[in-house]
């Protein structure tokens, strides 16, 4: 690929800045793009939402329609919305890059999972 892909346009800093993030170091694929394309768009809307939740004073708890206390829908939003960047994200099977003891155990359990499935084979 001559160059480095793009962000596309509708994207906002968030999106953008995790976008730039992965090209930067990775050559991906068409259909891989898209993948990422979906992961930034969660980023912006993850961004969105905890920015609502934040001006609207960081509530936890909202009434509900019968009145009753529920937690506040903000929240569940801002959650659905990092699990689905994560989602994403993890479908690109990127590598782990940093040196934390969390990407040597990803590395590690990776090697052990080869060992044990070439003991089956």
């Amino acid at each position: 690929m001559s160059g480095k892909p793009k962000a596309p346009e509708h994207l906002s800093d968030a999106g953008r800045a995790l976008w730039e993030g992965v090209v930067k170091d990775y050559d991906l694929r068409v259909d891989e793009l898209r993948v990422l394309s979906s992961a930034c768009t969660a980023a912006d809307m993850e961004a969105e939402f905890l920015r609502a939740w934040v001006d609207l004073g960081r509530p936890y708890m909202s009434k509900g329609s019968m009145g009753q206390e529920v937690e506040h829908p903000l929240i569940g939003s801002i959650d659905k919305q990092a699990k689905s960047k994560a989602a994403h994200l993890r479908h690109l099977h990127l590598p782990d890059t940093a040196d934390t003891p969390e990407a040597r155990s990803t590395a590690a359990r990776a090697a052990a999972n080869a060992r044990w499935s070439r003991r089956g084979a």
